[in-house]
C-alpha cells in the first residue's frame, strides 16, 4: 500500500487504562537489528517500551498500534503483520532494493491514567515540564490526583546502502502531533559532533521544550545519557552525538491541558533512533 508523505494525524477513540506507578512514563522507541543495511535486504524492527533505553519492559499490544509504516522517497508502505518476541513487538521490514534513505514511523493509540498528585509533580519536575509546573502552582486548590491522557510517536532512521536522498526524507515531518526532526543526516556526521534537529508540536515549531539524547555503546553494551537542552524560539536544538558513537535516541515530552472533562492533562511523547558510527 503506497501513500504520499503528507500522512494524516489520525483520530482514533480513547483506550482507557488506569495506572498509578511511573512505570507508565516507559518511553517508546523502534529499534531496528541493523540500522545500515543494504539494498533489498530485511531487517526485523522491535517496538521497544522501557526506561533504560533500549530494553524492552514489555510488548505494545498490536491493537494499540494506531499507525506504522516504512517512509522512503518514493511513499509510504503500511505495516499490518506484527509478532512477539519475549518482551518486544516486533515487525518485518524489506528494503527497498536501491540505495536511499528511510524511517520506519510507529504511533500509538493514547491511554488516560491517574496519578496521585505527589507522584505526578515529580514526574513534571523529572521531565522539566515546567509550563506545566507554573500552571499547578497557580492552582488554589490541587486536586488529590490528576488524570492525564498519553499518546506515543516514534521514529527511526535506516540508511540504505549509499543512504541516498537522506536529505529528503529525513527533515520532512510525517505528521505527528509531537515530532522530532533531524535537520542533517546523522550518518553523514562524525561522532562527537552537534545534530541538529527540531521539535513540531501540531504542525508549529515547539519553543522551550526539553530535549534529552543518549546513546548505548554498541561494543560494551555501556548507556550514557548526554545533557539535555531547550529548543530555541524556532523549535530548534543541537545535540552531541556520542564521542564513542553507538546507537542513539532522542527523547521529548510535551503536556498541555486538557479540553474535555474526562482529565486534566494530555501528554505526548516523542523518540527518534539511529547509530552513529565512528569513522
Amino acid at each position: 500500500m503506497r501513500r504520499k508523505h503528507s500522512l494524516p494525524i489520525i483520530i482514533a477513540p480513547l483506550t482507557v487504562l488506569i495506572l498509578t506507578s511511573l512505570a507508565l512514563s516507559h518511553d517508546l522507541w523502534v529499534v531496528p537489528s541493523r540500522f545500515v543495511i543494504v539494498p533489498g535486504a530485511s531487517v526485523s524492527v522491535a517496538l521497544n517500551t522501557g526506561d533504560q533505553f533500549p530494553v524492552s519492559d514489555g510488548a505494545v499490544k498490536s491493537e494499540r498500534i494506531e499507525r506504522a509504516s516504512l517512509i522512503t522517497a518514493g511513499g509510504s508502505t503500511l505495516f499490518t503483520a506484527f509478532r512477539t518476541d519475549s518482551k518486544s513487538t516486533m515487525v518485518d521490514v524489506v528494503a527497498p532494493r536501491q540505495d536511499g534513505s528511510a524511517i520506519v514511523e510507529v504511533v500509538l493509540k493514547p491511554l488516560a491514567t491517574k496519578q496521585p498528585r505527589a507522584s505526578f509533580d515529580d514526574f513534571v519536575k523529572h521531565e522539566g515540564l515546567d509550563a506545566v509546573g507554573a500552571l499547578l502552582a497557580r492552582e488554589p486548590q490541587r486536586r488529590a490526583e490528576e488524570r492525564r491522557t498519553y499518546a506515543k510517536y516514534a521514529k527511526t532512521l535506516l540508511r540504505i546502502g549509499n543512504g541516498k536522498g537522506a536529505a529528503t526524507v529525513y527533515p520532512k515531518p510525517l505528521g505527528h502531533r509531537l515530532e522530532i526532526v533531524p535537520e542533517a543526516d546523522p550518518y553523514s556526521l562524525k561522532t562527537g559532533e552537534m545534530l541538529p534537529v527540531r521539535l513540531y508540536f501540531d504542525g508549529r515549531p515547539l519553543v522551550g521544550a526539553r530535549v534529552v539524547i543518549g546513546s548505548t555503546d554498541t561494543a560494551t553494551a555501556t548507556q550514557s545519557k548526554l545533557p539535555g537542552v531547550r529548543t530555541d524560539a524556532e523549535g530548534r536544538a543541537r545535540l552531541p552525538l556520542d564521542k564513542k558513537g553507538g546507537v542513539h535516541y532522542i527523547h521529548t515530552l510535551h503536556m498541555i491541558p486538557a479540553k474535555g472533562a474526562d482529565v486534566e492533562w494530555e501528554s505526548f511523547w516523542a523518540t527518534l533512533t539511529f547509530e552513529a558510527r565512528r569513522r
